[in-house]
């Protein structure tokens, strides 16, 4: 492919942007630039495979992870002019075996994260780690939940269970699996050669590059997704070249699917607030310094990616890495953006300063959701973290004072009424607010909380047993199902709270105990998109 000439300024500070990543000792990424459908900027950098000594290249093929989504929405929205499938249907029509409240939200709530139900790949991690179950573990999973996160439509959570089972509804109505509804009504139409969705990293494929994990004390592992049926949540392998074809067509729009279909697809619906969230169909719509953007970013174990799309400008920007050290493709992305855009961008947002929130930097707990927050320091910007994570996301001032995610996360925002005393927050979280108290892990009697709450406990929904023991100096939990467990350090956040000790993974949550006489007879446990998971203490004889 011939690359047309950049504005010299331009081209040279690309060039300086992933400079870098060019390096030949690690894994690294793969570049796509295009605007109205001309090539501007094509590269790759570093190494496909560590293994092989192989070097990224434009052809090389990765996995776009949650890019996956909006696909998915689409072929949904393809089978809704068919008739075959209704949109506002509860899910529990195509998928009968949902009797429980995971079979209530339906399928537009599902592809708008609004349903409320549990994430299965939250509860994998949580019980078995990395561990990979037989196929068919996702869908028993959903349907064994007895609880959800809030009721449908309330508010959103990010959620890839509700993703899973929109591909399983595809697969029931569409006549042919999933995988081939892809490729025969979205990738082939545009000549996405390169393009498949494959459901499990075990697979050999030709020409994907490997996603690598660093390893603890140096050097590299591989990075596998934790199942072997990844799919319209994230299963999607593909080049910048196909991607770039891809993101031409959400703008032209002229090879399939109906005016009213690509109106569904970035279309935003108010929450029952009259609120307007930012996320569509497997899409997230917004505005950036004035300019309008439609994107989605993706992550897997070992491999994150960036596709992003100015309609307005006819810019499209496709970022795919494979492990490269320090990378970030949103942030990279955003700051391609700036450079090709410089002349059409407003000024850019503040950002809240730390300083500004002193009394409120730390952890607070709500006893009424069991909810963990944390308000952080990040090189003095103000940030929000979840279920103790020890990273948070960015912050935003709302015209009326609140402070908000500067991001999509369910309608979080916070605030102190002026009746509460200097440990309380008000926090509110799908229409609803609960107050929260200060908690530290500075003062936390850590003895008391271990020996009350040491033993066994048992979760139905999860189908996992967990242990908490003292190991050294180290509270340990461990959970374990039939395929696999997986083990976490835990700190004492109060007499009945804990959280997991930050680790190069990444995971988080928030535990909440309930006693009787002394002793700790169950917890609550909230992650980032699963809440309310409860764990009964088992009996000993």
């Amino acid at each position: 492919m011939v690359v047309p000439e950049l504005n010299v300024d331009v081209s040279s500070a690309l060039e300086g942007l992933f400079a870098p990543f060019n390096r030949i000792d690690v894994p690294g990424l793969v570049v796509g630039i295009a605007q109205h459908g001309k090539l501007l900027y094509r590269r790759g950098f570093g190494l496909a495979s560590l293994e092989h000594a192989v070097a990224n290249t434009p052809d090389t093929r990765m996995r776009i992870g949650s890019i996956s989504k909006h696909f998915t929405a689409l072929l949904v929205l393809l089978l809704v002019e068919d008739g075959k499938l209704d949109l506002d249907a509860p899910i529990r029509s195509y998928i009968p075996e949902l009797t429980g409240p995971g079979g209530d939200p339906t399928v537009r709530q599902l592809l708008m994260h609004r349903g409320g139900s549990r994430c299965f790949v939250d509860i994998s991690i949580l019980c078995r780690g990395l561990a990979v179950p037989p196929a068919g573990t996702a869908l028993a999973t959903q349907v064994r939940q007895t609880g959800r996160n809030f009721a449908p439509g309330d508010t959103m959570l990010y959620n890839n269970g509700g993703y899973h089972l929109v591909s399983i509804a595809i697969e029931r109505v569409g006549g042919a699996s999933f995988e081939a509804q892809l490729k025969q009504r979205l990738f082939d139409p545009l000549g996405m050669r390169d393009t498949e969705s494959i459901p499990s990293d075990y697979s050999i494929t030709p020409g994907i590059a490997t996603m690598h994990v660093p390893a603890p004390g140096g050097g590299w592992r591989r990075g596998l997704f934790p199942s072997e049926e990844n799919r319209g949540e994230g299963g999607i392998v593909s080049t910048v070249d196909d991607m770039l074809r891809w993101t031409d067509h959400l703008r032209t729009r002229d090879r399939f699917g109906s005016p009213a279909t690509w109106t569904a697809l970035t279309g935003l619906v108010p929450f029952p607030d009259g609120t307007i969230g930012g996320y569509a169909l497997g899409l997230a719509v917004e505005s950036y310094r004035g300019v309008r953007l439609v994107h989605h970013s993706g992550g897997v174990i070992g491999g994150s990616s960036q596709m992003l799309t100015a309609p307005d400008h006819g810019l499209d920007i496709v970022i795919m890495a494979n492990g490269a050290p320090a990378c970030s493709p949103v942030k990279l992305a955003e700051q391609a953006l700036q450079l090709i855009l410089a002349d059409h961008l407003g000024e850019r947002a503040p950002t809240i300063a730390a300083a500004d929130y002193k009394d409120l930097l730390g952890d607070w707990w709500s006893a009424d959701t069991g909810m963990l927050y944390g308000l952080l320091d990040e090189e003095g910007e103000l940030k929000l973290s979840l279920c103790g994570a020890p990273q948070g996301v960015p912050l935003k001032k709302a015209p009326d004072g609140r402070i908000l995610p500067a991001m999509n996360m369910g309608g979080v925002e916070f605030g102190r009424d002026d009746a509460s005393s200097s440990d309380e927050l008000t926090i509110r979280f799908g229409g609803q607010s609960a107050v929260y108290r200060k908690v530290s892990r500075d003062t936390a009697d850590t003895e008391a909380f271990v020996e009350a709450a040491t033993g066994q406990y048992y979760s139905a929904d999860a189908d996992c047993t967990a242990v908490i023991a003292r190991e050294g100096e180290r509270i340990m939990l461990r959970c374990g199902d039939a395929y696999g467990q997986a083990e976490c350090e835990l700190v004492c956040l109060g007499e009945k709270i804990a959280c997991l000790a930050p680790a190069a993974t990444g995971w988080a949550a928030a535990l909440s105990f309930s006693t009787q006489g002394g002793r700790m007879t169950g917890f609550q446990i909230n992650l980032p998109r699963t809440r309310y998971l409860s764990f009964e203490r088992k009996q000993t004889r």
